[in-house]
């Protein structure tokens, strides 16, 4: 014990004295802190891992966090805005920084942060880990940018005269602007709340009596301003909560009928009510006018219930969306309601759009009577009992392509009078063939039923599946006669035995090769 304490009075000697001798020389002798594990960074944002978050969110106050997720084309797309964001946040030389979590990566963060559902924008104050602010659906970098100053500072503009009013409302065709007799009562604050997470529109503020008196206003009102003319307007109460005001801004920023393009495409995905009701039709249409006249006038009885979307087909840029519909050109115009939250889709089940129509078809899918188009309707018990059998997408390409059968098929909108026009006739043509051993006479409604076959005709339309080994269709456009049907089926029967014949051999041609290779290779 006595040795113990010796030694330790040695070291005591030892330290003091180098203290001193470094007191002399001017150096301290403190503890060195432990180095700060440097945060990599790509294109000025932030890469974070489990291993650096929690210095990341001492490190800066305020940080945006994107939870990325890989392979997503809607997170491929934030990402490359984030990155714009970042570049003006640096410009403005913003004490806020942007980050970016890849969730496929960093499973332990996510279980650590007890994040549920589908990863999201988060901006992280103060350090707070467990606290963030769960951000709206913020798709450009001009949207993150006014988020976070409205997040982090003035949510809106203050309006102090007649003349600063007339400047804000020509910045843009539609502006918010909230009146209020005090700018920091208990209504106001929810004005500013729900300006905070809507940051696609200029939001204003004022006081003052003459703006009060210059746009005819006496209570506490948000309106809403298009074009420089009040559009709607919003009476606040006590009672008013932020989710109700945003709901009357998202509803009535839009249009009657909102085209869809690159510009309003996330407005409308964006947009509190999340059923659709989309007119695909094409603006150089001699008709067209009138087709969206009906549409529109629609519109006006279903407002903050059901969306007006229109698809100009005649965009080679809406390409994409006519695919993921699978709207065939040849339909249209046509329109189809589709319910975001499911993806499923309604559509009017008439050939012509009139005000009537529409109204009608909204009414029943609002009623919850509307039919799905589904990618398959179930297949019926007696599908192949009759002289012309009943096809659905379950089971088209089993029946159709079957190189033992010659299958000829009816395309159909169960609406369309001229498809019921011509059903007498294929029944007549399904008894012609009804013993056959190699034909089939089939129909199928295109409209109710995906199917993997590019129909570019209108309906009704008619294509002929040959008993082949390769997946072979043949069009058909002649007279729509019993004789000339006929007549077209039975051309096509000799003309599928050529073919396959033809393939047989080239089959046999090609097993042979293939055995012939085996033998080289056994040999060698």
């Amino acid at each position: 014990m006595k040795t113990t304490w010796i030694l330790l009075l040695v070291a005591a000697c030892i330290y003091y004295a180098f203290a001193e001798d470094q007191a002399k020389n001017g150096t301290d002798v403190k503890p060195k802190k432990a180095s700060r594990i440097l945060i990599q960074e790509e294109k000025g944002v932030l890469i974070l891992k489990k291993s650096n978050f929690d210095q990341a969110l001492k490190q800066y106050k305020k940080v945006l966090v994107n939870f990325h997720v890989p392979l997503s084309g809607e997170s491929h797309s934030l990402s490359l805005e984030f990155v714009k964001a970042a570049a003006q946040l640096k410009a403005e030389s913003s004490k806020i920084r942007l980050g970016v979590v890849d969730v496929s990566k960093e499973k332990d963060l996510i279980k650590d942060l007890n994040m549920t559902g589908t990863p999201s924008l988060r901006f992280y104050m103060a350090g707070d880990k467990w606290n963030p602010i769960i951000c709206p659906d913020l798709r450009t970098a001009d949207h993150i940018i006014t988020w976070l100053k409205r997040k982090t500072g003035r949510s809106a503009e203050p309006i102090k005269d007649v003349s600063q009013a007339e400047t804000f409302l020509m910045a843009e065709d539609l502006v918010v602007l909230g009146f209020f007799k005090e700018l920091d009562n208990e209504k106001a604050e929810v004005f500013y709340a729900a300006a905070t997470d809507i940051p696609n529109l200029p939001f204003g503020v004022t006081k003052s009596r003459h703006v009060f008196n210059k746009y005819e206003i006496t209570t506490e009102t948000v309106v809403l301003f298009k074009k420089t003319k009040k559009s709607e307007e919003y009476e606040i109460s006590t009672e008013t909560k932020k989710e109700d005001l945003m709901q009357f801004i998202k509803v009535n920023e839009m249009d009657l009928v909102m085209e869809y393009n690159g510009t309003t495409s996330a407005r409308i995905l964006n947009s509190m009510v999340p059923s659709h009701a989309i007119l695909f039709a094409n603006k150089s249409e001699e008709n067209f006018d009138k087709i969206y006249g009906e549409f529109e006038m629609a519109a006006a009885e279903f407002r903050g219930k059901v969306l007006f979307v229109l698809i100009n087909t005649d965009e080679h840029r809406n390409g994409r969306m006519l695919e993921y519909f699978r709207v065939r050109y040849s339909e249209t115009p046509l329109v189809r309601i589709v319910n975001l939250t499911d993806n499923v889709q309604y559509q009017m089940q008439s050939e012509e759009v009139t005000v009537d129509k529409v109204k009608d078809h909204c009414l029943t899918y609002l009623d919850g009577k509307a039919k799905p188009k589904l990618k398959s309707e179930p297949i019926p018990k007696n599908w192949d009992k009759l002289p012309v059998k009943e096809l659905v997408g379950m089971n088209f390409e089993k029946v159709a392509f079957n190189d033992n059968k010659n299958v000829f098929v009816m395309f159909y909108a169960p609406w369309c009078k001229e498809c019921q026009a011509f059903f007498s006739l294929w029944e007549k043509l399904g008894k012609v063939y009804e013993k056959h051993e190699s034909v089939v006479i089939a129909r199928i409604d295109s409209t109710a039923n995906d199917i993997n076959v590019l129909l570019q005709e209108r309906n009704p339309s008619f294509k002929f599946f040959p008993a082949v080994f390769s997946e072979k269709v043949v069009s058909y456009d002649g007279e729509r006669t019993l004789e000339a049907f006929t007549e077209f089926v039975e051309e096509q029967i000799q003309l599928a035995k050529d073919l396959k014949a033809k393939e047989e051999i080239e089959r046999a041609k090609y097993i042979e090769q293939q055995k012939l290779n085996e033998k080289k290779k056994d040999e060698l």
